[in-house]
């Protein structure tokens, strides 16, 4: 889970699977961190019967899980069902929780379409980006959209652009960048557009935005530098010998080696060549 969780109860050697996400854990205090890093892309459909026969059955947690499923037949309401888990560990103190409870109904509060962002901005920044682009073109096509304002809009296409940009989709990435600068008039931004314009078209497209856009000579300046020095890198890296070869290997017959050889070069390139920020 990326970080180091002491578990005092039982840890199990078959994990449950969270069928929206695909994650695994083991523990009791494996839920209860998941849940509480989680909050803005859960809600009452992660307590399921197949969790609650989990607990019982992988944790030896029978109380706590019969508690569980008398509160779901008993249509409890979310916070209750949030708090019987939290409170199966010591994992979190008593005041920890009643903060989340709290973030619980600040999440509630909040339009629909501001929950929506939120939880599509939870994938993203769990580096699932493939489901955070796909929570973000379901709400730009949603009903709900028309409630966005047009620095809010601005904001999700942003978002979908840096998780475009991390499935290699650098071409719609830069169209993204640019509606969503016409929007809510960010430097961020622009200056993630023009990155991606440089990465996309290269450097004399750059020049004829940088004029478009009369940026001021620091901040032309501060992206020329970084580029031109990721380029000279990129000319000294190892991955050159990698290129040369790809090349010797182009008409060979091996698209497929090319392909997958090519996709982790411009991996480890689109990390480097910008800072990834979400709005």
């Amino acid at each position: 889970m990326g970080k180091l969780i002491l578990c005092s109860g039982k840890r199990t050697d078959r994990p449950y699977v969270f069928p929206a996400t695909g994650h695994r854990i083991f523990s009791i205090e494996e839920l209860c961190y998941y849940i509480y890093n989680n909050i803005y892309s859960i809600d009452e459909t992660l307590f399921t019967d197949s969790l609650t026969d989990w607990i019982k059955t992988e944790l030896d947690l029978a109380l706590r899980a019969e508690k569980l499923e008398m509160s779901l037949k008993q249509g409890a309401d979310y916070k209750t069902l949030l708090t019987i888990v939290l409170c199966s560990s010591d994992y979190y103190t008593e005041q920890e929780i009643k903060k989340l409870l709290i973030t619980v109904d600040e999440i509630r509060a909040m339009p629909s379409v501001k929950r929506w962002f939120m939880k599509a901005n939870s994938f993203l920044m769990r580096g699932q980006y493939a489901e955070a682009a796909a929570q973000y073109d379901r709400l730009l096509i949603s009903e709900e959209a028309v409630d966005l304002d047009p620095k809010d809009y601005g904001d999700v296409l942003h978002n979908l652009a840096i998780a475009s940009l991390h499935i290699y989709e650098p071409e719609r990435a830069l169209e993204l960048f640019s509606h969503a600068y016409e929007r809510n008039h960010k430097d961020e931004t622009l200056r993630q557009y023009l990155y991606t314009l440089w990465l996309v078209k290269g450097k004399e497209e750059f020049e004829e935005k940088a004029a478009e856009y009369q940026l001021d000579e620091e901040f032309r300046e501060e992206i020329m530098l970084l580029m031109e020095q990721l380029s000279r890198d990129a000319g000294m890296c190892k991955e050159m010998n990698e290129i040369n070869k790809l090349r010797d290997m182009m008409g060979l017959g091996k698209d497929e080696e090319i392909k997958s050889k090519c996709k982790q070069i411009i991996d480890g390139w689109i990390s480097e060549i910008r800072s990834v920020k979400h709005q």
